[in-house]
């Protein structure tokens, strides 16, 4: 009887591995480059932890014997998957309102608190200027929209997913991954839900192609809108503590327009949902054609 590869696979050794990437990335940048807060060597910086991540880990999964094929699951029509983007639309407008959520009854218990979480710690998306900022911009986009996008979902909701749903069950596991995949993230209460949709998403297609591409395309519509507001002098976040709790009304509207998209999702794709994970399904080219339509 052949082995689960995913009883073998341990957390704890990812997390592991987690850490090993982030000191050898540190030595890396310390190394090659005199001023790591420029702009190239912080873009830089950014694709090296996902390179040595990816290392890492697939030293790690090419001893179990892990079926790629069986994980990823079947590429969907292009129909399909344009269905299924629409509803990054849905979930950029929940993210909005998930950091008023948040951050707002914050910003008046803990000011500074909210002021050094949010609203000046922000990573560069888009320089303006520096040593070789074209080429920073070009390596920024290249991590945020694709590299991040396509690693993150295999490691959480590939690999994480799938380990812990074999440990625990599978709403466990979707709560926990997506718990460790927000822990990544400035807004937690956005990220956490971003990643369960995401789950339940890889879940009901049977495809880690689906949830790979809406994040791209999420991440995507994140960059657009930054490189908007550097080009025309728009300020794509806030400056001062109370510019933000003055804005009140956008989270009322943002929260207001989700409720009902929560609603439809769960009616759409969660009430009758086949819970199990492609990995873990006995047929999975079979069930992955059948599901992609519904």
């Amino acid at each position: 009887m052949q082995i689960n590869p995913f009883e073998r696979i341990r957390a704890r050794t990812l997390v592991g591995y987690a850490v090993l990437t982030f000191i050898t990335t540190l030595i890396t940048v310390s190394i090659f480059f005199e001023n790591k807060h420029a702009p190239y060597p912080e873009a830089a910086e950014g694709l090296l932890l996902y390179l040595f991540l990816s290392l890492f880990t697939l030293r790690m999964l090419s001893r179990v014997d892990l079926s790629y094929s069986r994980l990823f699951g079947t590429f969907p029509t292009w129909r399909t998957l344009g269905r299924y983007s629409l509803w990054v639309i849905p979930l950029v407008i929940a993210s909005i309102a998930s950091i008023y959520l948040l951050f707002f009854p914050l910003s008046f218990l803990f000011p500074e608190f909210v002021k050094a979480w949010y609203i000046e710690f922000s990573p560069t998306m888009i320089w303006t200027s520096g040593d070789n900022y074209t080429l920073a911009n070009v390596l920024n986009f290249l991590a945020i929209v694709i590299v991040a996008p396509a690693l993150e979902e295999f490691f959480f909701r590939g690999i994480l997913l799938t380990r812990w749903t074999v440990k625990w069950s599978v709403v466990p596991a979707v709560i926990v991954s997506s718990g460790v995949f927000a822990l990544l993230h400035t807004n937690l209460i956005g990220a956490f839900c971003f990643g369960c949709v995401m789950a339940i998403l890889y879940i009901r297609t049977k495809s880690l192609f689906v949830p790979m591409c809406l994040h791209v395309i999420n991440n995507l519509m994140a960059w657009i809108m930054e490189l908007y507001g550097t080009h025309f002098g728009v300020p794509t976040s806030y400056r001062t503590i109370t510019s933000f709790q003055e804005s009140w009304w956008i989270g009322l509207l943002t929260l207001v327009i989700s409720i009902p998209c929560v609603f439809q999702f769960w009616r759409r794709y969660i009430r009758d949902i086949d819970w199990r994970v492609p990995y873990l399904t006995e047929s999975p080219n079979s069930e992955n054609n059948a599901n992609l339509y519904e």
